[in-house]
C-alpha cells in the first residue's frame, strides 16, 4: 500500500475510534509522518519483521502510529515514557472496542496484544526513547546553527 494512503487511513481512523493524543499528528505534514511512522515494533527491527508484525496486528497500527510520533517527540523524561506506553495500552483497547463487538474473541485478543506490546515498550524500550531524544536534541541543534537562509 502507499504509504501516504496509509498514513491518511490510520489519521481517520485514530480520529474515528477517538484515540488519545491523537491530536499530535496533526502537528506534522503527511510527508514527515510517513518518515516518523514505522510500523508495530522497534527501530532495532528489522523493516521487514515491522512489516510482518504490523500484518499480524492491523488493529493496532494506528495506536503505534501516534505512539511513534510520541517517541519522535521524547523529551527523554521517566514520566513521558511511562505515559506514551500506558496510552498505547487505553488506545489499543479503545481500538478493540471500536472494531469488535463484545462477543467477538478478536475483541480480547487485540486488547491482550495492546497490553503486551505497552508492557514491552515500558520493560525494554527505555534506551530507544532515550535515542529519540536525543536525535530530537541534535536536529533541533543543527536547525538552529544553519544559517538563516537555509532553513527554509
Amino acid at each position: 500500500m502507499n504509504k501516504l494512503k496509509e498514513i491518511k487511513r490510520l489519521k481517520e481512523l485514530a480520529a474515528k475510534c477517538e484515540l488519545e493524543d491523537r491530536e499530535i499528528l496533526s502537528k506534522y505534514p503527511m510527508n514527515e509522518l510517513v518518515k516518523i511512522y514505522n510500523g508495530i515494533g522497534p527501530d532495532a527491527f528489522p523493516e521487514w519483521l515491522r512489516g510482518f508484525v504490523t500484518a499480524l496486528h492491523p488493529s493496532l497500527a494506528a495506536v503505534a502510529f501516534i505512539h511513534d510520533v510520541e517517541w519522535f517527540e521524547s523529551d527523554g523524561t521517566d514520566e513521558t515514557f511511562k505515559a506514551t506506553n500506558d496510552r498505547f495500552k487505553r488506545n489499543g483497547y479503545k481500538v478493540a472496542e471500536a472494531e469488535y463487538g463484545w462477543w467477538n474473541p478478536r475483541r480480547y485478543a487485540v486488547m491482550n496484544q495492546a497490553r503486551r506490546f505497552g508492557n514491552y515498550c515500558q520493560m525494554f524500550g527505555k534506551s530507544g526513547w532515550l535515542k529519540c531524544h536525543e536525535a530530537r536534541l541534535k536536529q533541533e541543534a543543527e536547525k538552529d546553527a544553519a544559517p538563516v537562509g537555509d532553513n527554509q
